[in-house]
């Protein structure tokens, strides 16, 4: 039986990113049923998931230095390692920590004698972990121009950006970036300042 509850960080998560949430929140529903090694393994599987689509969704190509090679689309580590470096306040600490969980969570994946404690050490951990780097993603100014590489409602590449600024009757208003999905009319609205 779990004793503690990712819930309060669930709802941060699914803000930015609803798949990653989603995942987290079947992994929590799967542990409290789980009682065999394979039931572990498949928790395993979904916060391995998880982390892929949190890397993808932090991660651009424009990160890669000119030269260097890109990280392919299910290396979790790399393309962490690329965003993470682009802000101003990173720390090798929480590059650390992110990879730990991620090698925890392939170890969950295919070791025969994992349990219970550890896996949910890892979901509690990937969830807080997850919740504080969505966070600091949103208050890094300098990524807002990237917040989304595709659209979150269809998976469409085809996204126009415009920044643009509100008139008020006292001059100008707030900047805002309008994201719109040329393919199913998704929009998002982001205040710039």
């Amino acid at each position: 039986m779990m004793k503690f509850r990712i819930d309060v960080y669930l709802k941060n998560i699914v803000v930015y990113h609803e798949l990653v949430a989603r995942k987290l929140r079947m992994a929590q529903r799967q542990l409290r049923r789980a009682s065999t090694v394979e039931e572990y393994q498949q928790i395993g599987i979904l916060l391995r998931d998880a982390w892929l689509e949190f890397s993808k969704k932090i991660f651009s190509l424009d990160l890669v230095p000119e030269g260097e090679v890109a990280p392919g689309r299910s290396d979790a580590k790399a393309m962490l390692s690329f965003a993470l470096a682009q802000w101003p306040h990173f720390t090798d600490k929480l590059k650390k920590l992110c990879n730990t969980l991620i090698d925890l969570a392939n170890e969950i994946q295919h070791r025969r004698s994992i349990d219970e404690l550890t896996t949910e050490w890892c979901l509690l951990n990937t969830a807080m972990a997850m919740a504080l780097l969505f966070e600091l993603d949103r208050q890094h100014t300098g990524r807002t121009s990237r917040r989304y590489y595709i659209c979150p409602n269809c998976g469409s590449l085809n996204l126009a950006v415009t920044r643009d600024r509100e008139v008020d009757f006292d001059g100008p208003g707030p900047e805002y970036e309008s994201w719109e999905c040329g393919d199913c009319e998704w929009q998002h609205y982001v205040l710039l300042g």
